[in-house]
């Protein structure tokens, strides 16, 4: 069941044309908290003409009071304050109430809202080049980790491209979490023009650290360059998952990422490296790599036509195909090299 809380009552009526199945509306505070679901499945929406403040408050009360119920947040202007006000608030579904079919989207898939906190993992996933398949590789490893039993967020930061949505076949419904399967969110880059601006570091930084906070598992992608953004995320992460492929001009671009990770006195301890489309019949020898690299690689993926095929039809090779050579790569990497909680 799903409860509205507006207080306009012309907004209210527009609204509940967009929200499936016919929501309760409540027009006072008392009234909201009085009618709040109390099944599992409830959803709190809290409506655009509310003051911030007092939306939050609400969202807070309810946490408390229905810790079954999901709860979305309706904005008609959603810029970076709102949007870091609301992880304070331990809001992470933040939609724009002008567009229907994301408050639909929203609505329908909003997950229960999480009252303790989890001692979560950040893992941010780099690429030493363009094209090595880092979002294919971070994208298999928060599946696989999300198949393992964790609750799993998976978080875009390529702001000017949005591949990570692309590549999963989703348009995200809010400029926070979106839900995308069982074990599996996804904070996504929707990619509008000055997303990369107005996704500051301080908002990446605290939207890092509420997902920790509801999450066994962070998996972030990133781009092909050490932005502010990635930055912020590096100093949050406990694991650093570098990417590449086993020819020498990767090789030699990922010696170049693991320099500049030096360079930034970032802890070697959590460093993990992971070679992408490894064909055995081509791949240069332990020894060379070894000579290029100077780390130990900690995995290896191979080669092989199902993953392209799997991002065409926008699900990932480890869901589509959990036992598939590349899947079972991927898992077994992750049971070696990513702790667990």
């Amino acid at each position: 069941m799903a409860l509205l809380y507006e207080p306009t009552a012309v907004v209210a009526v527009r609204l509940m044309a967009a929200i499936p199945d016919e929501p309760r509306v409540a027009t006072t505070r008392a009234g909201a908290i009085g009618a709040l679901p109390h099944d599992d499945d409830g959803v709190l929406i809290l409506g655009p003409t509310l003051p911030l403040h007092t939306a939050l408050e609400v969202a807070a009360e309810a946490r408390l009071a229905r810790p079954g119920a999901g709860i979305v947040l309706l904005r008609h202007v959603i810029d970076d304050d709102v949007l870091v006000r609301a992880i304070r608030g331990g809001v992470l579904v933040v939609v724009d109430a002008n567009d229907s079919t994301a408050v639909a989207n929203a609505c329908q898939n909003a997950h229960p809202a999480e009252v303790s906190y989890r001692p979560g993992q950040i893992t941010v996933v780099l690429g030493a080049t363009g094209g090595c398949g880092k979002t294919t590789v971070a994208i298999n490893l928060a599946t696989v980790l999300a198949a393992q039993g964790a609750q799993v967020c998976l978080v875009d930061l390529s702001l000017d491209t949005g591949g990570t949505a692309a590549a999963l076949g989703i348009d995200p419904v809010s400029p926070l979490v979106t839900p995308y399967r069982p074990g599996l969110d996804c904070a996504l880059a929707q990619a509008k023009p000055g997303d990369a601006e107005r996704f500051s570091p301080m908002f990446v930084a605290e939207l890092l650290v509420a997902l920790e906070g509801e999450y066994d598992h962070v998996v972030v992608d990133t781009p092909t360059r050490f932005t502010e953004q990635v930055l912020t995320a590096l100093d949050t992460a406990r694991h650093h998952v570098l990417v590449g492929t086993s020819e020498r001009p990767s090789l030699k671009a990922m010696r170049l990422a693991l320099d500049m990770l030096d360079l930034l006195t970032y802890d070697r301890r959590g460093r993990r490296i992971v070679l992408n489309r490894v064909d055995p019949e081509i791949r240069l020898g332990p020894r060379e790599i070894d000579a290029v690299v100077r780390n130990r690689v900690d995995g290896e993926l191979p080669a092989t036509r199902a993953v392209p095929a799997s991002i065409n039809q926008g699900v990932p090779l480890a869901a589509a195909l959990p036992d598939h050579p590349f899947s079972r790569s991927v898992r077994r990497f992750a049971e070696t090299c990513i702790d667990h909680c």
